[in-house]
């Protein structure tokens, strides 16, 4: 067989000078190609995929976004969904007759639905908490469970949202730091494993109280995939929570749950120990509850990105309504509709190029 005849040196010149050109082309195909959508399509509706989408293509670098934790970020409440583990699995501290009422107040008149002041019904939970500690009773175990979710709406009901945002994390006092971030840690990973979450409805064995516990957390793909496409597209995510500080940097910091925020652009109910272990408000820091996120994002968040305001603000309830019609200059409003009443249902239903809703299924 005789040999192949070499290229000419003029044919090896054209062969390279043609791949020089063509060469990047099938690079930038083969990338265009291979590159996923900056945010997955998922279950968003088509008008919300849409606006995010275009907010990814246009909003440009060195901007950022703020997300409410509970409803919004994941589907139920970490605090509530910690005070039913606590309440399910008997884990309170040493003193529960204090931690049960306060940051309360006035403890002494009779809750609406109770018929009974605070101070009877913490009286009541003591004595059946103590006897549940010694030895365990179906029937006790059931009323004092039922007391308690119906104490937790009494509360909310007969209490200012501040003292309610006050109370619900005090039900953690008397922990170590230590012990409150692995209670935090247990109860956040128990509820994460369930994969859905759902409610259940307490009722005590005589019928007198009952109420309604929401049990299971959710993280969908489709809020972390957000988080994860904001960050590529240079906009810079924030938690700004009514919940626990510290119980949200748990949810939201640790990669194991699919966040991974550093604890810097998280920001929550801060409080204090005072010498009798109860908790009190961090006076030095704008509590982020209703009108406190806005000023907790104009006084810690807006200064790192030269006083400008957030792109993205997404919400869940009446607690968001300040953060989420305040910025002339933000360009999607995303409301997690939960068919709440009032003016976030308003939000939720206006579509009006600005804001956007967007349900979820709770499995």
């Amino acid at each position: 067989m005789g040999r192949t005849p070499k290229r000419a040196p003029i044919e090896n010149k054209q062969y390279i000078c043609c791949m020089k050109r063509v060469l990047p082309l099938l690079f930038a195909a083969v990338a265009l190609l291979s590159c996923r959508p900056a945010l997955e399509r998922g279950r968003w509706n088509d008008e919300t995929y849409s606006a995010l989408s275009a907010l990814l293509a246009d909003a440009g670098e060195d901007n950022y976004a703020v997300f409410d934790c509970d409803n919004t970020t994941v589907i139920h409440d970490v605090t509530h969904t910690m005070m039913v583990y606590q309440i399910e699995n008997l884990r309170f501290a040493v003193a529960p007759e204090h931690c049960f009422l306060d940051g309360l107040g006035d403890v002494d008149f009779p809750l609406d639905e109770l018929g009974m002041t605070a101070r009877e019904m913490g009286t009541v939970l003591t004595e059946e908490y103590a006897a549940l500690k010694t030895e365990m009773n179906d029937s006790l175990f059931r009323d004092y469970r039922a007391r308690f979710i119906a104490f937790i709406d009494a509360v909310g009901d007969n209490y200012s949202y501040g003292e309610l945002c006050l109370w619900e994390p005090s039900l953690a006092a008397g922990f170590s730091p230590d012990e409150l971030e692995a209670l935090g840690l247990e109860s956040l990973t128990y509820w994460l494993s369930q994969g859905k979450a759902w409610s259940e409805e307490w009722v005590s064995p005589d019928g007198r109280f009952s109420g309604v516990a929401k049990k299971g957390l959710v993280l969908t793909d489709e809020m972390k995939n957000l988080y994860a496409s904001l960050s590529r597209a240079g906009i810079t995510p924030y938690v700004c929570s009514a919940s626990p500080e510290w119980l949200v940097e748990l949810l939201c910091c640790d990669p194991a749950f699919g966040l991974g925020l550093p604890p810097e652009r998280v920001f929550g109910l801060r409080f204090v120990d005072n010498s009798s272990g109860s908790w009190d408000y961090d006076a030095s820091y704008p509590q982020p509850f209703k009108e406190g996120k806005v000023t907790c994002i104009d006084e810690l968040i807006a200064p790192l990105y030269e006083g400008r305001e957030p792109v993205l603000v997404a919400g869940d309830s009446e607690g968001d309504v300040a953060m989420l019609t305040a910025y002339d200059g933000m360009k999607v409003g995303l409301v997690i509709d939960w068919d709440r009443e009032g003016e976030i249902d308003e939000l939720a239903s206006r579509c009006d190029g600005r804001y956007y809703s967007q349900k979820f299924p709770k499995e």
